[in-house]
């Protein structure tokens, strides 16, 4: 008996491009509601620019990409704008306020109105910050003393500095591989540099402004003092 609890999205080797193409569009819709298939198996057709986020928030690679960028986008399907995760943890703490019209609308506003004004304005649509319980989860299955344990190690060093690259809001993984590897965390923290919009008038991430100013005035006059010694 079928009872399609899960499915496969491959391409379908025999048929015209439009029967397949028919055939993915009707089970990226299933998966993205609450009812069957519940679990969705895909080859590399299934990495990129699809969405899968609806109903979903953990991810199995059942082999590792062999770049970051790749594993970037794999997961990059299900942590999207309002995904599963990110509504759960609406859900979880908004639950019960009144609401007159749209539940949902109304519980995204209430956690936008107590979003604190250091917070990113990725918050809550796309990360909850530090009170994120629910959370996309990944699962890679490996063997003990396998390759692979080395390959996802590096992966996962190289994706959190790609991360960082994008300026992108999930930083978890670098602060952690930095501060494991750093033997000084406290000293580590002066190297950090604040690229937040300004939160403050007059700041800038969290030094004064009028700080920053004098200091460029300064190596300005430095570098005009080594210029004439350099004509004398």
């Amino acid at each position: 008996m079928r009872a399609h609890y899960a499915v496969g999205f491959v391409n379908s080797e025999g048929a015209d491009n439009q029967k397949d193409a028919n055939r993915k569009d009707s089970i990226r819709g299933a998966f993205n509601s609450p009812l069957k298939p519940f679990v969705l198996a895909t080859t590399s057709i299934g990495q990129e620019g699809l969405d899968f986020h609806n109903y979903c928030r953990r991810i199995m690679h059942w082999n590792l990409p062999g770049n970051p960028i790749d594993l970037e986008q794999r997961e990059g399907r299900i942590n999207r704008f309002k995904c599963l995760a990110i509504r759960q943890n609406v859900a979880e703490k908004y639950g019960t306020i009144h609401f007159y019209d749209d539940i949902w609308k109304e519980m995204f506003e209430a956690a936008e109105s107590e979003k604190a004004s250091s917070q990113s304005d990725l918050v809550p649509y796309w990360c909850f910050g530090k009170d994120q319980s629910v959370k996309i989860e990944r699962i890679v299955p490996m063997y003990p003393m396998s390759k692979d344990e080395i390959t996802y190690e590096r992966l996962i060093k190289i994706l959190s500095l790609y991360r960082l690259t994008l300026g992108q809001a999930r930083q978890e993984e670098l602060l952690e591989y930095l501060f494991h590897e750093y033997k000084n965390p406290e000293k580590l923290k002066k190297l950090f540099i604040d690229l937040s919009p300004f939160s403050k008038e007059g700041y800038a991430g969290s030094r004064p402004l009028d700080t920053i100013q004098r200091e460029e005035k300064a190596s300005q006059q430095r570098e005009s003092v080594s210029l004439r010694s350099m004509m004398v």
